[in-house]
């Protein structure tokens, strides 16, 4: 069983011995995070309840990310070619910066204490592999769980659930001849039914979020009808469950929001808001140069 994640290596070894190379997908994210760990006050045990804990406009956003004991996380991200993104790597610009979105400006106006630098990360993607191709297993007696079959942006969090999904099978089914191609090919096609839903919407996802903040526009196209589907849901309960549904990976994306009934409501939501443009509170572009200037 390889569960040694995205960079285990499992790829150069079976190309050691001969085996063709696994079948990989990969999806850049376009996007770079830059995340802050704050403390809250000595005797508050939770963080404002609104506003929405993200936020975002046409080329960056914020995230808060609460945890326990007290602790919680401030993140912006910005597309990777964004000139301002250096800048964000500064405590004292990134806090500006965060206190321009109104989670971030709930949050730290608690008086938290900062317990950690700016931590960056970029160069994320979204990568699928897998083990079998047109000619059938690559090789067998091996079986993928966890982010070596599929490896996300952890935005969804939804990674831990898909490995313990792929080791439940294992365990379920180990005993059936687990060294003979049957057994390579039915895993495989297994975990193409089960856990490549949930890395194609990532990639869908993530690729809305992109477009926008390459673009800088987000009135039209992917970028708007994605972000409507969540905007909606804060109104809509019936939006919600199908969100929720969702989130809590009970149903997959592509049934879930598939549903006349659900993309009848997300339309006559879009229908009354012909202006609309996700996520615009925060600041625009002229005042988030000023923000980053250093």
């Amino acid at each position: 069983m390889d569960a040694g994640g995205r960079r285990g290596g499992i790829e150069r070894r079976l190309g050691a011995v001969g085996c063709r190379p696994p079948v990989v997908e990969r999806h850049r994210t376009g996007l770079a995070y830059f995340c802050r760990w704050y403390r809250m006050p000595e005797g508050m045990d939770e963080g404002p309840r609104r506003p929405w804990a993200v936020t975002g406009g046409a080329f960056a956003g914020c995230a808060v990310f609460p945890a326990d004991n007290g602790v919680f996380a401030v993140t912006l991200f910005v597309h990777t070619a964004d000139t301002t993104r250096s800048a964000l790597r500064d405590p004292a610009v990134f806090e500006r910066a965060a206190r321009s979105f109104p989670p971030g400006e709930a949050w730290l106006a608690l008086g938290a204490e900062p317990l950690s630098g700016v931590l960056a990360t970029a160069g994320l993607d979204n990568r699928w592999s897998a083990l079998v191709d047109e000619r059938g297993p690559v090789v067998t007696g091996l079986v993928p769980v966890g982010d070596s079959i599929t490896h996300t942006n952890p935005t969804l969090g939804q990674g831990t659930s898909l490995a313990l999904w792929a080791v439940r099978r294992v365990a379920r089914t180990a005993h059936r001849d687990p060294g003979s191609d049957r057994f390579a090919v039915d895993h495989h096609e297994w975990a193409v039914r089960t856990l490549k839903p949930w890395f194609d919407f990532q990639v869908v996802a993530d690729a809305a979020i992109g477009e926008r903040f390459a673009t800088r526009a987000g009135r039209t196209g992917t970028a708007r009808e994605v972000a409507a589907l969540f905007d909606c849901a804060l109104e809509d309960p019936e939006v919600m469950r199908a969100r929720a549904r969702v989130r809590h990976l009970a149903e997959p994306p592509e049934r879930a929001y598939a549903d006349p009934e659900i993309r009848a409501r997300v339309a006559r939501w879009l229908a009354t808001r012909p202006d609309y443009a996700p996520n615009e509170a925060g600041p625009d572009r002229e005042e988030w140069e000023k923000l980053t200037a250093g």
